[in-house]
């Protein structure tokens, strides 16, 4: 007789862990189902991203440098397990990836990435300091064209010592040694004045 009791409780527990197992199996592929969900929106998310990016940094390095780069995704088929390449062609000279370029090219390069990522995606503020540093006079006239033209939508601190440079900023600040060991600092406005002022 105790048997037939012992039978009915594994019976009862059986049936107990049975319907806690078809649960847990619901809930998985519930589960594998949002990651899958997920992983496609994420995907779809950075390939969207990439995309006007690349675009966005064609157009800059293309308006920087007379000459044209795009993006590169190591795998795209795995683009979350893989490098982004930077691949540049300034004007008259062969395709290079970032790292065999002069220190000019290698600051237009990325410049231009950072000019696609505030254009895809903005900041409020944006400091740089001696950018223009590796480039020649007539880049460091466009560079400054570009930081006066994005500067429609974000504000620039820029530190430069190069006169196309500082003649492009609305304000300017310098800072010399005076006589002695002082030093001073001056505040010019560049921008000019109305007449009714």
């Amino acid at each position: 007789m105790l048997a037939l009791e012992e039978y009915d409780r594994t019976q009862a527990r059986l049936e107990e862990l049975s319907q806690k197992l078809t649960t847990l199996e619901e809930e998985r592929t519930e589960l594998l189902l949002r990651i899958e969900n997920f992983t496609t929106l994420r995907q779809r998310a950075f390939k969207e991203a990439f995309d006007a990016v690349n675009k966005n940094f064609q157009t800059i390095f293309a308006e920087l440098s007379d000459g044209d780069g795009y993006l590169q995704l190591d795998d795209p088929n795995s683009p979350f397990d893989s490098g982004l390449n930077l691949v540049a062609h300034p004007k008259g000279k062969p395709v290079r990836r970032l790292a065999s370029m002069s220190g000019g090219e290698k600051s237009l390069t990325a410049l231009s990435f950072i000019f696609a990522l505030q254009r895809y995606r903005p900041s409020p503020f944006y400091a740089f300091d001696e950018v223009d540093m590796f480039l020649d006079g007539a880049n460091v006239e466009r560079l400054a064209k570009m930081i006066k033209h994005q500067a429609q939508q974000a504000q620039f601190i820029v530190v430069s010592l190069r006169r196309p440079m500082i003649e492009s900023a609305e304000r300017t600040i310098g800072v010399t040694q005076a006589r002695g060991a002082y030093t001073q600092v001056l505040g010019l406005n560049l921008q000019p004045q109305s007449a009714s002022l």
